[in-house]
């Protein structure tokens, strides 16, 4: 948490942010069936989806971070995925959370088409990296 509280202070935010925390980050907020997932909670993204009408509605929000971490614990439960620590799996947690943010994105973007959607991937030790797309 400290390190989404810097991360978000250096990109001139602090105290002027909703921060909403969701198992999974993006892959939990999709909440929905995908190739191998194992867990499915729609009512996660429903979840999701009426907080974003509200921020919007109550703050005027005009861009949504969505901060992704390796090493979660929930790509297990839900996906059954694990990444070990090699580049190549390096690799292939950053291309996971980079599909899982995108869907998300492009869900939000569905639903408020003004908002601009950034993602990141943070390592453990709070370094974090822009998710393209």
């Amino acid at each position: 948490m400290d390190d989404i509280v810097q991360f978000m202070d250096h990109d001139g935010l602090a105290n002027r942010y909703d921060h909403v925390v969701m198992a999974g980050a993006a892959l939990g907020a999709l909440g929905v069936p995908a190739p191998g997932r194992i867990q499915v909670y729609p009512h996660w993204q429903t979840t999701f989806l009426d907080h974003l009408d509200a921020a919007v509605s109550l703050h005027g929000i005009e861009d949504v971070y969505i901060i992704e971490h390796r090493d979660c614990g929930a790509y297990s439960k839900l996906i059954n995925k694990t990444f070990g620590t090699s580049f190549e799996e390096q690799r292939r947690e950053l291309r996971a959370h980079r599909r899982h943010a995108r869907l998300l994105g492009r869900l939000i973007g569905a639903r408020k088409a003004t908002i601009k959607v950034r993602a990141f991937l943070m390592d453990l030790r709070g370094d974090v990296e822009l998710l393209d797309w």
